[in-house]
C-alpha cells in the first residue's frame, strides 16, 4: 500500500473541497433559478382527494360553498 506524502493529501483535500463547493453553489444556482411551485395566494384550490384518518376519502369538493377550509400539512422529521 502507497502512502501519500504530506503535501500530496492536503492538495487532493483542498481539490475534493473546492469540487464539493462548486457542486453546492451549482446546486443552489439551479434551485434558485427553478419557477416557483404552487398556485397563487387566493386563487381557487384545485380539487384533490386524500385518505381520511377513519379509512374513508375526503375530497375537497365535499366542502365546496361551506366554511373556508385550513389546509395543514404537518412536516414529520426522520
Amino acid at each position: 500500500m502507497q502512502f501519500m506524502s504530506g503535501r500530496n493529501a492536503t492538495r487532493r483535500r483542498r481539490v475534493y473541497g473546492l469540487g464539493l463547493v462548486a457542486l453546492l453553489l451549482a446546486l443552489l444556482q439551479a434551485c434558485t433559478n427553478a419557477a416557483p411551485a404552487g398556485i397563487e395566494v387566493g386563487a381557487t384550490a384545485p380539487d384533490f382527494t386524500l385518505p381520511s384518518a377513519t379509512g374513508g376519502e375526503v375530497s375537497l369538493a365535499d366542502y365546496a360553498g361551506r366554511q373556508p377550509v385550513l389546509l395543514y400539512f404537518h412536516m414529520a422529521v426522520g
